[in-house]
């Protein structure tokens, strides 16, 4: 597998540039954590993984090449475009192949890699590409997190046995993801568990990993809270609940109202690039307006919770925030 890097070489608009070539989303998707929590964990044997590797070897060398060549992206355009539809040889690939082998080439040479998805439809992969069910990509990624939660307590050494005595919940705070353990009658064990949990963001990846197993049943408003205050989060550093429903917005002790807060810290915050923070400062005011409309403080925060039993991770119900119950307080 080549070793490839996402990079917009052409300072494209509106695409992320890194100050250095930054690894490909997919594959950082691929990368097997053994003694973390990591929250969505992909099979690297997987048909459209196998099929992303094979087109990067292909078209890896010809990116190197075009980039060369060409100066500016408009010649990128003008050179594969010019290539694939009035070449005589692609003649005998049809529309569709022709388009997949376009895509492909142009993400190669724009920013070095797959960055955008791979087109499957690349007649230089032989058969069809399947991807994962749903129910087999969440039994893998289970199955995985449980692997890293034993390895995390068996490296402490927490002998398995012992917690098998225990019919454990980890609960996990939305806003600052700190782990609550519960179930346990030794206050040492629990603390030696919590301090674990609490470590390497793996509370925060249980959290997601929570929250994406149950996103179908979660009520759409308590989602919107919680991305909308974690955002003021990732940018202020303020806990979002100092703040109270007022007449004039959401209002903190000293009768600051969010929306200035957070259009200051914004400013001078590194958790959103330059180009975007009028675009972020738009969408968190009209969030924060719907979530007003909606009656901001009748609407759950995320707290979510996980069992933890032989050794496996057992789904709960999270009642709070799941649609029946909450469209029955609203």
């Amino acid at each position: 597998m080549r070793d490839t890097a996402y990079y917009n070489y052409y300072n494209i608009p509106y695409r992320y540039t890194p100050d250095t070539p930054k690894t490909p989303a997919w594959k950082e998707e691929l990368k097997v954590v053994k003694d973390q929590v990591k929250s969505n964990n992909h099979d690297p044997e997987s048909d459209m993984y196998k099929a992303c590797e094979k087109l990067e070897d292909i078209y890896y060398a010809m990116g190197v090449k075009n980039r060369a060549k060409y100066t500016t992206v408009d010649q990128v355009y003008n050179a594969l475009h010019e290539k694939y539809y009035h070449t005589a040889y692609y003649k005998q690939f049809s529309e569709q192949e022709v388009i997949a082998m376009h895509d492909n080439e142009l993400q190669m040479t724009l920013f070095g890699c797959l960055s955008g998805g791979a087109s499957f439809y690349d007649p230089h992969l032989k058969g069809e590409v399947r991807d994962v069910t749903e129910k087999q990509a969440h039994e893998y990624n289970r199955k995985t997190i449980n692997m890293q939660l034993c390895n995390i307590f068996g490296n402490a050494g927490i002998d398995s046995a012992m917690l098998s005595k225990y019919n454990m919940t980890f609960s996990i705070d939305p806003y600052n993801y700190s782990l609550k353990v519960s179930g346990v009658d030794d206050a040492g064990l629990t603390a030696m568990l919590e301090k674990l949990l609490n470590k390497d963001n793996n509370a925060r990846e249980l959290f997601y990993h929570i929250m994406h197993s149950n996103r179908a049943s979660i009520s759409d408003n308590a989602k919107a809270k919680y991305h909308t205050l974690n955002s003021f989060v990732s940018v202020t550093g303020q806990d979002p609940r100092q703040y109270r429903q007022t007449e004039s917005g959401l209002v903190n002790g000293r009768g600051e109202n969010i929306l200035d807060v957070y259009r200051e810290a914004l400013k001078a915050s590194d958790a959103v690039p330059a180009q975007f923070k009028g675009t972020a400062y738009n969408v968190f005011e009209e969030n924060i307006k719907k979530l007003l409309a909606e009656g901001f403080y009748r609407i759950p925060d995320l707290n979510l919770s996980i069992g933890y039993k032989d050794g496996m991770l057992q789904d709960l119900s999270n009642a709070d925030i799941m649609h029946n119950r909450f469209d029955q307080t609203v």
